[in-house]
């Protein structure tokens, strides 16, 4: 524990002189392993990785899906990307439905019965090969209106499943179509399959591939599959801050500005694939690497992703002081203890976040205060993360129960009912209850 504890006099409430006692909680600086941020691993792929990991992605196929009209697999879909496996691990899941998955062989993503009712073509570009659907068909729309309330219907409000991410249209679900494999539609039409999710999903959060007027209407978060690369990287981050036109169609004013948009949904996405990731961290690279992390406020990478960068290798340190910066770090650089006026103690607790981002979900900061028999009794505070910024602090003041001789201070994760994020702050710990008070009475 390096606390420091500073005593001073100041007035109580009421203009009574009382006494503080401050103690003050350094900075950790090293890595932490937190829900809902850093690199992701495919939900598939159960081999060891490097480098540690609490978040999984997985595509998910219409006609791995639907294979028949109505009849959903999820259960199928599960057991390949090993659902029960990874919540049993504490996992959470980042998911996107896709249409359409460029390969070496022809093949379509669509389930057979769907291809039968609606137009599209098989294509064979640089890409690879596949089949476009025309996204502008009706009975497509429709279609794909029901398979969205389906999939909101297993997983909104699951806390296994983290984001979803609007993919549906073009290759990968990344809202682009090479030309020698079919067209995207128009905005009007976009919306509707858009609205599809909007309409579907009132729990979990959903992201969009670029910052298209749907999107900043109705407070989405972005994902840059480019993530890494300064080039397109420069490119996705331009269309947040200033919007301008949708290069796939020719739209003028399709993209929004929203500078502002990671205060209120997460921003996350995979490296690009023009590079290795040892790459983004070597040499002059890797000052813009952190750059263009810190200015597009990414809360996790994947499923490209640093996840098999050598654990304890020459990339290391770059990779720790990258993934100190992804995402939240919430701390409590100082706790107060005051004897009231009237004869009670408070203790108030100052909340910090060192990161990037907020903490996007509704999970309970507490405090255990133990008494002198060790019963423990959690208390809730009033202070809600999504609403704590990078840079702010915000104190909370609760008064203490006569007995109380100890408090710690955590993140309640409501999945568990137990604290479930590590706090980056130096302080004695138990599991992830940091002590921050201990009385002699």
């Amino acid at each position: 524990c390096a606390c420091q504890r500073v005593d001073e006099r100041k007035p109580a409430e009421g203009g009574e002189a009382g006494l503080t006692v401050v103690t003050q909680f350094p900075a950790y600086t090293g890595e932490l392993v937190n829900p809902f941020i850093g690199n992701l691993a495919w939900a598939d792929d159960t081999d060891e990785h490097e480098q540690p990991f609490t978040l999984v992605y997985a595509n998910m196929t219409w006609a791995q899906i639907e294979p028949e009209e109505g009849v959903y697999a999820f259960e199928a879909f599960e057991e390949a990307m090993h659902v029960d496996m990874w919540r049993d691990q504490c996992k959470h899941m980042v998911l996107r439905f896709v249409m359409d998955i460029p390969g070496d062989r022809a093949h379509a993503d669509l389930p057979a019965w769907l291809m039968e009712k609606t137009q599209g073509r098989a294509y064979s570009c640089e890409y690879g090969q596949g089949y476009c659907p025309d996204y502008t068909d009706e009975t497509l729309i429709q279609a794909h209106e029901r398979v969205i309330q389906a999939l909101a219907q297993r997983y909104d409000g699951d806390p296994f499943v983290a984001y979803v991410e609007l993919g549906s249209l073009g290759h990968w679900g990344e809202w682009h179509v090479h030309e020698d494999a079919g067209n995207m539609p128009l905005e009007e039409v976009r919306d509707r399959y858009a609205q599809a999710y909007l309409d579907a999903f009132d729990s979990t959060f959903l992201m969009m591939r670029r910052p298209f007027r749907f999107a900043a209407a109705h407070q989405l978060g972005l994902y840059n599959d480019t993530a890494g690369r300064k080039s397109s990287t420069e490119t996705w981050l331009g269309w947040i801050d200033n919007g301008g036109v949708y290069d796939v169609t020719g739209e003028e004013d399709a993209l929004s500005p929203m500078p502002d948009g990671w205060k209120d949904a997460p921003v996350g996405g995979e490296l690009a694939t023009s590079m290795e990731p040892e790459e983004m961290l070597r040499g002059e690279q890797l000052a813009t690497t952190l750059d263009l992390f810190e200015r597009s406020h990414a809360s996790w990478i994947g499923p490209g992703s640093f996840k098999d960068v050598e654990r304890g290798g020459e990339d290391q340190p770059a990779l720790d002081a990258l993934m100190s910066r992804i995402g939240y770090r919430i701390r409590v650089p100082q706790a107060a203890v005051t004897l009231e006026e009237s004869g009670a103690v408070s203790l108030t607790l100052t909340f910090t976040n060192d990161g990037i981002a907020p903490f996007y979900f509704d999970w309970q900061p507490c405090v255990r205060l133990i008494d002198a028999q060790g019963t423990a009794q959690v208390l809730s505070l009033d202070l809600s993360l999504p609403d704590l910024l990078p840079g702010e602090a915000v104190s909370v003041k609760i008064e203490l129960p006569q007995e109380t001789r100890t408090a710690d201070v955590g993140i309640v994760d409501p999945a568990t009912g137990e604290p479930g994020v590590q706090l980056a702050m130096q302080a004695e710990h138990e599991g992830n209850w940091y002590r921050v008070m201990r009385l002699e009475r």
